[in-house]
């Protein structure tokens, strides 16, 4: 049998490919991360400079100024408290919920099993302005209206649907032998979840939660319409403080932004790993 004939020309050489791949990921890391560099800029521009004279490598003149103002004139600290407080326990209480779905739907039988996961995916596409006014309603009725716990209790309600889907993922990657083993040694069903499912899930327990959490780190419409105080107020309201009827505070603003978004990707640094974990687990099924 004869080799192949190499037909010169049919496919672009191996460096051009890898130029080509280079350039595009370096072109999409640059749209990505210079509105964040414009931001840095921005928050140390002098305070009532125009934006139109940052430049696109430095500003003429940097200063703290802005920071300052920040730090000593908003409740930052309350911000950043109540920000925290609501995405944790809504991320905590969105992967108990989460959790306990996944494994019914992945582990029994049951009629109507198909429609309660095709509900679930429903649910995660209905957009949050059709569910304000109901949840609005029933805070108010329970006199839950302008606290953390209404914030927390509404992201919940957001984050849940997709949350399930992802661990529907990742369970259904961990075979059932482990949970039959511990059984057959005398586990209850309860116990063998414990010993078995549950830390193999931890990468996707991680992956999920950390989903839940930036999603309520940066929501803002719920918690617009569910706190009036400034001292109950989330990050994300707080900066919307930052532009008032007549005058609007850029330098302020993009100094408030940078310290709200620390807080948010240092968490990511630091899980990023279980992250990577996750999805690789949730990808593989059988």
């Amino acid at each position: 049998m004869s080799a192949p004939i190499a037909v010169r020309g049919s496919a672009p050489p191996r460096r051009l490919r890898r130029l080509g791949v280079t350039v595009l990921a370096l072109t999409t890391g640059i749209a990505i991360a210079y509105p964040v560099y414009w931001m840095l800029l921005s928050s140390l521009a002098p305070e009532g400079s125009s934006l139109a004279r940052v430049t696109l490598v430095w500003p003429r003149s940097v200063g703290l100024d802005a920071f300052r103002h920040v730090l000593t004139q908003y409740p930052i600290g309350a911000w950043l408290w109540n920000t925290t407080w609501v995405a944790v326990a809504s991320s905590v209480l969105a992967l108990v919920v989460s959790l306990l779905a996944a494994y019914s739907i992945t582990r029994f039988r049951f009629r109507g099993r198909g429609a309660v996961g095709f509900s679930i995916l429903v649910a995660q596409l209905l957009p949050a302005t059709s569910l304000i006014l109901p949840l609005f309603l029933t805070f108010r009725a329970y006199h839950l209206l302008n606290t953390l716990t209404a914030v927390a209790i509404s992201y919940t309600s957001f984050t849940v649907p997709l949350a399930v889907w992802l661990l529907w993922g990742y369970l259904q990657a961990i075979p059932k032998d482990f949970e039959e083993a511990a059984m057959v040694d005398g586990c209850s069903q309860l116990v063998a979840f414990l010993r078995t499912t549950l830390p193999l899930s931890l990468p996707g327990l991680v992956a999920t939660g950390l989903f839940a959490f930036l999603e309520a780190w940066n929501e803002y419409l719920l918690a617009y319409v569910l706190t009036s105080s400034p001292d109950r107020w989330v990050f994300s309201v707080g900066l919307f403080g930052f532009v008032n009827q007549y005058v609007v505070l850029p330098e302020q603003m993009m100094a408030a932004s940078l310290i709200a978004t620390l807080p948010a990707v240092a968490v990511y640094l630091l899980l990023q790993r279980f992250v990577r974990g996750g999805l690789t687990l949730g990808g593989v099924t059988g």
